[in-house]
């Protein structure tokens, strides 16, 4: 039995370029070439896999975006503030088509911590700035633009500003969660 073969450079970045196929990135361990829009893409698909099935395993690294390709597009393409409206947007464009509206415009209690739910180290700041930021939308009723939050995040170191984002995926999570318990729809 042979071992399996590393992909060579060319079936990567055809994996890349194939609007099919989940990967986003191709790194040669020194420069990476990434598809801003696949990972957009990558967010809502798994946004919308877990209205689907609130019970499928949805790893953010896995299935979303990796650290490395998250790290490239906030510190060197400032990114930020966009992949965390197109996560609160997209949110809400997922909850109002199928929850009742008195439900999915109610804001996240005051007293509600994501890291008492999840095992999640991230500080106060940047928990209560996404926290923040979601309720922002929710109270919206109209989507954000990044320009919305660029002070806001941008007042945030990066890591900070990682948490942020993984903390608004986990805050739709919970909310989808919280909205299918309570109404029964699946």
């Amino acid at each position: 039995m042979t071992a399996p073969q590393d992909p060579t450079p060319e079936q990567l970045i055809a994996e890349m370029l194939d609007r099919r196929h989940r990967r986003a990135s191709v790194s040669d361990g020194e420069t990476m070439m990434i598809d801003p829009g696949k990972v957009l893409d990558n967010i809502e698909d798994a946004m919308r896999r877990l209205d689907v099935d609130i019970d499928t395993p949805v790893s953010i690294e896995d299935d979303v975006v990796t650290l490395a390709e998250l790290t490239s597009l906030i510190k060197n393409l400032h990114m930020g503030p966009s992949l965390i409206t197109h996560v609160v947007n997209t949110a809400m464009a997922i909850l109002t088509a199928r929850y009742p509206a008195e439900l999915v415009t109610l804001p996240l209690p005051v007293e509600f911590d994501l890291r008492e739910l999840h095992p999640i180290r991230m500080g106060d700041r940047p928990h209560q700035v996404a926290k923040d930021v979601f309720n922002r939308r929710i109270a919206a009723g109209v989507d954000l633009d990044s320009d919305d939050i660029d002070e806001v995040i941008d007042s945030l170191e990066v890591p900070d500003r990682i948490h942020v984002f993984v903390a608004v995926f986990y805050m739709y999570g919970s909310k989808l969660g919280a909205l299918k318990h309570r109404t029964g729809i699946d």
